[in-house]
């Protein structure tokens, strides 16, 4: 596991830097031997502390990386929908600051966009159905992630065709999709993706999990020795 290589070659190097350092080498006296002593602890104090942070993030990680994914995807579909109501508040500053970043993540064409009152959302239909349906597929999975199995890759590609077709078929010109099209299409093929790919993560986040774990247990055990 990468995780678990990284906190054993971070403690490699305090002991290469304990023993090779300039500022420690031997036969200068017991005072300097006694100092260089201190100061490779010290090192190594604070390298035990790097990597026992670390592992405690990834443990963290492991047990809320849904939540995580939830919030992001959640907040990514969510503040292009407050922009129009910043701008219904008379809070123009806020809702033009979200139409400027998102204006770089999406055409925001008028035609292809809903509208809340008579202000724009600052994402497109579309992208709005794939990052919102993102959330709320991540929520249902939330309820069922015990009890799921990965949708089969031939079921996913038949899911996600709707969306590619009526995609690639209005950038070439050959017709204009719709917004309830356009909507269901992003809905059905983020609900598809997030049903094959969560129960894989699930499984990899529970193996990490259990490897921090078992790494925090010996850094506990250790700590725990005497000298």
């Amino acid at each position: 596991m990468i995780h678990g290589a990284l906190p054993s070659l971070i403690l490699e190097r305090v002991q290469e830097q304990r023993y090779c350092s300039p500022t420690c080498a031997p036969s200068t006296g017991h005072t300097t031997g006694r100092a260089c002593q201190m100061e490779g602890g010290q090192v190594a104090d604070r390298a035990r502390y790097l990597v026992l942070s670390l592992d405690r993030f990834i443990l963290w990680l492991s047990s809320h990386w849904l939540l995580v994914f939830n919030v992001v995807f959640g907040l990514y579909a969510g503040l292009p929908l407050l922009a129009p109501l910043l701008m219904s508040w008379g809070q123009d500053r806020l809702a033009n600051v979200i139409y400027f970043v998102y204006r770089y993540l999406c055409h925001q064409m008028p035609l292809r966009s809903f509208f809340i009152g008579r202000f724009q959302v600052a994402l497109c239909q579309r992208d709005l159905a794939l990052y919102g349906g993102a959330c709320l597929a991540g929520l249902l999975f939330a309820l069922v992630r015990k009890r799921v199995r990965p949708l089969p890759l031939r079921v996913w590609v038949i899911l996600i065709s709707p969306l590619v077709l009526d995609g690639v078929t209005q950038l070439l010109g050959l017709r204009m999709s719709t917004w309830l099209l356009r909507t269901a299409t992003g809905l059905l093929a983020s609900g598809a993706t997030v049903w094959l790919v969560y129960p894989y993560l699930g499984k990899s986040f529970q193996d990490i999990r259990t490897s921090a774990e078992s790494q925090l247990g010996r850094a506990h055990e250790a700590a725990e020795k005497p000298g």
